[in-house]
């Protein structure tokens, strides 16, 4: 999936990328941000020797696409719905007639457990190739 943006700040082997949002973006509506016409904002590596005003290709590889949404959607969920289990069943065993509101609870804990891990790897992640990459000048 590619995105076409102008570079607005350089680094050393990164550039900040201004890019308008897509019409899928615009169209959608799932979220605030397809009614908004802001522009994003993205870090990407720089492959191609751009400079500041410069228009680049930005990629993030396919298979990098769906990981990545993968572990900051996939896992949250896997988390709570675990946890929710685990907590109807634990306050059935222990005798809690309130079984499903411990239980939500404890799915929403395991929720941010799950955030909070996922944010501590984060160097790791950006090391996996989850990092967006300025591929050629345009």
């Amino acid at each position: 999936m590619a995105e076409i943006g102008s570079v607005i700040d350089a680094e050393e082997n990164k550039v900040v990328v201004k890019l308008k949002r897509t019409e899928a973006c615009a169209k959608c509506r799932a979220c605030t941000a397809g009614l908004e016409s802001k522009d994003m904002i993205i870090k990407a590596y720089n492959q191609c020797g751009a400079e500041i005003g410069d228009n680049v290709e930005i990629v993030l590889e396919e298979s990098n696409f769906i990981a990545a949404v993968a572990i900051m959607y996939g896992l949250p969920f896997l988390s709570l719905i675990i946890g929710t289990a685990i907590g109807i069943f634990a306050a059935k065993a222990i005798g809690i007639t309130n079984s499903e509101l411990i239980g939500f609870i404890i799915g929403i804990v395991c929720v941010c457990v799950t955030y909070m891990w996922i944010k501590s790897k984060e160097t790791y992640w950006k090391s996996k190739n989850f990092v967006p990459k300025a591929i050629k000048k345009v």
